[in-house]
């Protein structure tokens, strides 16, 4: 799983926490588990837990939101469907911390939203009820961390394709929803959680 540091003029973005080491049964589930705490993570980046100013979780399940304790009193963005539906859970992905825990500050969000300007919150429904993606503007042009939205990246691609088709009128296999909001932005690069290759404009197109 990999977390993203956005460096913003007001400070720096920080899109998924990580891993939770509890309860141990879930990283005996996942095993042989490699964890690098969050605040190891930041330092090697040159910063440090003050440093963050935000937080947005893709979704709270503990792999992805498991750090969030660690920035108390720090805005964390959500869905209001995806804390309702980690509140009512009951499970090893739900841990009782990563939503509710002393100083937690949580800005529940309905639909998209603008935290800072050229960082954008957008649902991406689907693994979770409330699951939500960061589309940020760079240099280089938009892009988009998607979390676990989708497994792969060429499974990205592929729905992409769908959706290009289903533009033309031609039959086509079902999409999320989601992938034609994606497809207004028109990102350079769109980046998985649990995916290390990378969709990339161009890069996809021509190797269709």
């Amino acid at each position: 799983m990999t977390a993203f540091v956005v460096e913003h003029s007001r400070g720096v973005f920080l899109f998924d926490t990580g891993f939770s080491p509890e309860p141990r049964k879930m990283v005996d589930l996942y095993r042989p588990v490699y964890m690098r705490p969050i605040e190891e993570a930041l330092r090697a980046a040159g910063h440090g837990i003050t440093d963050v100013k935000v937080v947005a979780n893709c979704h709270f399940h503990a792999d992805h939101a498991g750090g969030n304790r660690h920035f108390a009193r720090t805005p964390i963005f959500v869905q209001k469907r995806e804390l309702a539906h980690a509140r009512q859970q009951d499970d090893y992905t739900h841990l009782p911390h990563v939503a509710d825990f002393p100083g937690a500050s949580l800005e529940e969000i309905d639909g998209e939203a603008e935290p800072w300007p050229g960082i954008r919150i957008v649902p991406t429904p689907g693994h979770s009820p409330g699951h939500q993606s960061l589309v940020v503007e760079t240099k280089e042009g938009r892009v988009v961390l998607a979390g676990q939205a989708l497994s792969f990246s060429s499974d990205y691609a592929r729905h992409q394709y769908s959706h290009e088709l289903a533009l033309a009128g031609e039959e086509h296999a079902p999409y999320p929803d989601w992938i034609a909001r994606f497809h207004q932005f028109d990102p350079v690069r769109v980046q998985f959680a649990h995916d290390r290759a990378i969709w990339e404009r161009g890069v996809a197109e021509s190797i269709r």
